[in-house]
């Protein structure tokens, strides 16, 4: 049993050993999967946003050709406008100037808004004119500005349309107005902000992973305030243009302001949810282990006591056989010798043979009764009368009792109830629930019999008022061989209650006791009830004496 309990336990540690090392791998691997997730999302999400903000330049201010501006086709102008509008939500409004706009309001540019269509703000218009004025020496296409406009709060973005190669002279002027107030807000809650979603959760997958973005003052832009553990990060150089792709066409610039993407994973739920969720397999298997230890344990201690008592049964046996054949054998070696001479100390002789030959054949009556009851044993049920049969039972048992002062009560006197039982089984569960009442009664030696009915059960109650049962010895009283430590002295193989316990599951019914130490026990009987069969007197024949008459 030691080597089982260590082996057991060591089996156990060794499960939870190698559990631990997989799952460490496996969230070693986890992580790293997850930060190479995290950082390549971080980096697409930061193509997507650039891509946004390099759209007006590439797809709006390009998508217009020299010869329809020199033509003077505003129309077609405005038709990109438009489209700009509705792709780029950032994009606060679109402007353009030509020689055709420069007659009808000098010196400014015509803005294109959300109304669909071309309004006058005469000091933004004339600040832009003047940027393109002062920077066009230089002869670069693209020109960008902060803090434009009257209340210096507006970002504007121009490009110079030249009349020939040599960029001596510019004849078209068309470009956009970002106001860095609302353009936050413009930029993640039109079309980019469900690009950016469908992007996140793609390439998430199952993982739960959170996105958030944060100005140069790390204010929150877009995302979750609690984007939980930062695994990607990519600094982001926030520009309202292409600055890279068009530095050497750029005559002026403007400074970018370093935002930062963030992706993250959400706080993990508690060091008990992570055990639970990648332990709980071999939890289960070390617990299904030390079940199966107990289980081993509690069998190899009632293996221990079964065989113990089965010791303790055979030394009590011999015990008791001792004192009757040690007696038989001294008597008959008087009787052998002819050492009596008078007749009534023959008779004494010849009693205590008798006496103890009876005795012996009471002990081995009961052992092989035990030894019937292991056995298959097969029953002549039939109706039976179960008060008669127990008054018939107590009268003989205490018949053999009679000089014992013993005092039997049976009630009640009428018939009935009736069960369907084996007459002799039943006959011995009465006999060894007297014979236990007997032999383990006090000084009173009064033993009571009730049979009773119920609604569905016949009862039979056997009470005296011996010694009792406590209530650690009642839970094993009926099993085999056991024999209460209070009971050690008295005569018995604790056989009787095993054997009446055995018969009566036979029968379908239970036993139950209750028992006051000191003041007696009381063992009662439950059989099913069954109807009685009606007696038929038989009429007299036709032909008989008494039916002539």
């Amino acid at each position: 049993m030691v080597f089982a309990i260590t082996a057991t336990i060591g089996a156990a540690g060794l499960v939870l050993f190698l559990q631990h090392r997989a799952i460490t791998t496996l969230q070693s691997q986890n992580q790293v999967i997850v930060r190479q997730i995290s950082e390549q999302t971080a980096v697409d999400i930061a193509v997507e946003l650039r891509r946004t903000l390099d759209g007006p330049v590439f797809d709006t201010l390009t998508a217009v050709n020299h010869p329809d501006l020199r033509a003077g086709r505003l129309d077609l102008v405005t038709q990109q406008f438009a489209k700009g509008l509705e792709t780029y939500p950032h994009v606060d409004r679109f402007f353009a100037w030509s020689s055709n706009t420069e007659r009808t309001t000098p010196g400014e540019v015509l803005f294109y808004g959300r109304d669909q269509r071309f309004a006058r703000d005469p000091a933004l218009g004339r600040a832009v004119i003047d940027l393109a004025r002062r920077y066009a020496p230089t002869q670069h296409i693209y020109v960008a500005a902060d803090d434009a406009g009257s209340g210096k709060r507006q970002q504007i973005f121009l490009r110079l349309f030249w009349t020939d190669a040599q960029r001596l002279e510019y004849f078209a002027v068309l470009g956009f107005v970002v106001d860095p107030s609302d353009m936050r807000q413009r930029l993640f809650d039109g079309l980019p902000r469900a690009r950016l979603d469908a992007l996140l959760a793609r390439r998430a997958g199952d993982l739960p992973l959170k996105l958030r973005v944060t100005d140069e003052q790390g204010a929150l832009v877009y995302g979750s305030a609690n984007a939980g553990t930062v695994i990607g990060r990519v600094e982001f150089p926030m520009l309202f243009y292409p600055a890279d792709d068009i530095q050497s066409r750029l005559a002026i610039g403007v400074a970018p302001r370093p935002w930062s993407i963030e992706v993250g994973a959400p706080e993990p739920a508690g060091a008990l949810a992570s055990i639970s969720q990648g332990y709980w397999p071999s939890l289960l298997s070390v617990g299904l282990m030390l079940v199966a230890l107990g289980l081993t344990l509690q069998a190899h201690r009632r293996a221990a006591e079964l065989a113990q008592m089965q010791t303790d049964f055979v030394a009590h046996v011999s015990h008791q056989l001792k004192t009757p054949l040690s007696l038989l054998s001294a008597a008959t070696e008087t009787l052998q010798m002819d050492r009596i001479r008078s007749p009534e100390k023959l008779g004494e002789y010849l009693d205590t043979i008798r006496a103890e030959a009876s005795r012996l054949s009471t002990l081995v009556q009961r052992v092989l009764e035990f030894s019937r009851v292991q056995q298959q044993r097969s029953y002549e049920f039939e109706h039976v009368d179960f008060g008669a049969l127990t008054r018939e039972t107590v009268d003989a048992f205490a018949h053999g009792l009679s000089g014992w002062n013993f005092r039997f009560e049976a009630h009640p006197a009428g018939p009935g109830p009736h069960v369907r039982a084996d007459p002799a089984a039943l006959e011995q569960v009465i006999a060894n629930l007297l014979d236990n009442a007997v032999k383990y009664s006090g000084p009173i030696k009064e033993i009571t019999v009730r049979v009773r009915a119920e609604r569905t059960v016949a009862i039979v109650e056997v009470a005296d008022r011996g010694v009792g049962i406590s209530a650690a010895d009642q839970a094993r009283i009926f099993e085999r061989f056991y024999r209460a430590p209070s009971a050690s002295h008295r005569p018995g193989f604790g056989l009787g209650l095993p054997i009446v316990r055995e018969l009566v599951h036979a029968h379908a019914g239970q036993v139950f006791l209750t028992s006051t130490p000191g003041a007696g026990s009381t063992f009662r009987v439950s059989l099913p009830r069954v109807a009685a069969v009606p007696v038929v007197t038989p009429s007299p024949a036709l032909d008989s004496p008494e039916a002539a008459s």
